[in-house]
């Protein structure tokens, strides 16, 4: 998995602006929802809903529809993820 790490500031009100190309690979819109986890000493944050298909959105082919992924579902996508980067077919 490839990993991208960017820096932000923390504005008034506590607010941080997501990276246009974060907002654009993830096709994220003004009023989506987020999820925020805590992982020990990071902050992991993700959007609420994913794309309908997140293998083709994961591979930035596709945006769609948004649905929710269950924890088997969020296995799947990490263990494809980890696949790609290996160039595993």
């Amino acid at each position: 998995m490839v990993i991208h790490i960017y820096r932000i500031k923390l504005l008034t009100g506590f607010r941080i602006t997501i990276p246009k190309e974060v907002r654009e690979r993830w096709g994220l819109n003004v009023g989506d929802e987020m999820e925020m986890k805590v992982e020990g000493d990071k902050l992991v944050i993700r959007p609420s809903k994913l794309p309908k298909d997140p293998v083709l959105m994961i591979a930035g082919i596709a945006k769609g529809e948004a649905v929710k992924l269950g924890e088997v579902e969020e296995a799947v996508v990490r263990e494809i993820e980890d696949k790609l980067e290996r160039g595993v077919k």
